[in-house]
């Protein structure tokens, strides 16, 4: 009985602590979103109640992911992971091309094309939801762990050597992302697909050998685009440009915070001065009002939903659980600490959302239906 007892907190943990964040990310979200949203939708608490919206389609993805055989449903991922190919293909070409030619479907939205819309106009809007789309990188997070996870599985199990999968499906996918343009996706993902390898125990002498190159590669793509490289000379010097305007807001609202905060609701840099104030920046928001203390809490609790996903993997019973659990922990713990480090211009700014926080649809709704397979996992972890 006292067994029971001990293993009932574990077993609902991560359902636990997904369902604590987004709580607390709403409160947040209503909090910092008013202005914004009243001078955009007339309504100050309409992004919060799109917000729930979302919140409760990503319930409901959770509970599927949560409830679901993933072995049964081996095809509807192989079959996500290559729709998902076809979306980034077509924003890929698309981007390469520039801004020049405008698609509905497929909008170029400050200078690059990240998004996909279901029912642009003049289609009609869904009730509620309004316009519908997504970011094809959001979903490509979860689909290449899901489609990585279970082909590594099945190479290892025969014996073969799952480097050249693993490396040809991540670089394929990071190009695509690459050409929307959109490095900083590109990079996540393709670390996120590099440690579901690792997680798999595969001999990682070819990856040492490649890392050096790519990183050449990508130092290359830095110096030759103009607005990357004027967003790491802004890094480096602090001086000069438009997008140093948002690192100064940012940088404002987390040292007016102080220690303490100015109190929860008495924000000024909500009022306009901050861009992206519901999203991207939402982390500079809890550091004004809450301080140290508020910015210390949210990464005392994203560290504890790591550390447990970490435990999680340790503990499965399958590889591909162990695969699964690594691939979906360094997605949220690698997209918080790229946030959280760009808040504190550490790295040039992102357009990163913090996981479960930030508004939006895409990266939310993904996000938990990963969160409901890490919880999946959990639970049959603790069986006996």
């Amino acid at each position: 009985m006292v067994r029971q007892k001990a293993a009932l907190p574990s077993r609902n943990s991560i359902t636990l602590v997904t369902g604590f964040i987004l709580l607390t990310g709403l409160v947040f979200l209503a909090n910092s979103s008013q202005v914004y949203s009243q001078s955009v939708y007339n309504n100050p608490f309409k992004l919060s109640l799109l917000q729930i919206g979302w919140i409760l389609i990503g319930s409901l993805t959770f509970a599927l992911a949560y409830f679901s055989n993933l072995k049964k449903f081996r095809a509807l991922i192989y079959g996500l992971f290559y729709v998902n190919l076809f979306f980034l293909l077509f924003l890929g070409i698309l981007g390469s091309f520039g801004c020049e030619t405008d698609i509905a479907f497929a909008p170029c939205i400050k200078g690059a094309r990240r998004w996909v819309y279901l029912n642009p106009p003049p289609m009609p809007a869904l009730p509620f939801l309004g316009v519908v789309g997504f970011q094809p990188g959001e979903l490509i997070k979860l689909s290449l762990i899901l489609y990585l996870a279970f082909q590594l599985d099945k190479l290892i199990k025969k014996g073969s050597d799952p480097f050249l999968f693993y490396f040809l499906t991540t670089i394929t996918v990071t190009s695509l992302i690459v050409l929307q343009p959109n490095m900083s996706t590109a990079i996540l993902v393709f670390c996120i697909g590099t440690l579901v390898y690792f997680a798999s125990g595969a001999d990682i002498k070819k990856l040492l050998l490649v890392i050096p190159l790519l990183v050449f590669l990508g130092g290359l793509l830095v110096l030759l685009s103009p607005y990357r490289r004027a967003r790491l000379a802004g890094l480096l010097s602090g001086s000069g440009d438009e997008g140093n305007y948002h690192v100064r807001q940012i940088l404002i609202s987390l040292g007016s915070g102080g220690v303490t905060g100015v109190g929860f609701g008495q924000s000024k840099q909500k009022y306009s001065y901050l861009p992206e104030v519901a999203s991207d920046s939402i982390f500079a928001i809890v550091g004004e009002e809450f301080g140290f203390f508020g910015t210390t809490f949210v990464i005392a609790v994203f560290g504890y939903l790591v550390m447990r996903g970490v435990k999680i993997a340790l503990e499965a019973k399958e590889l591909v659980h162990k695969m699964l659990s690594i691939g979906i922990v360094s997605w949220v713990g690698l997209q918080f600490l790229v946030n959280v480090a760009a808040m504190a211009h550490l790295i040039p700014l992102t357009g990163v959302p913090l996981p479960l926080m930030s508004y939006g649809g895409s990266s939310l709704i993904f996000c938990m239906a990963g969160l409901g397979v890490l919880a999946n996992i959990e639970k049959l972890s603790l069986q006996p």
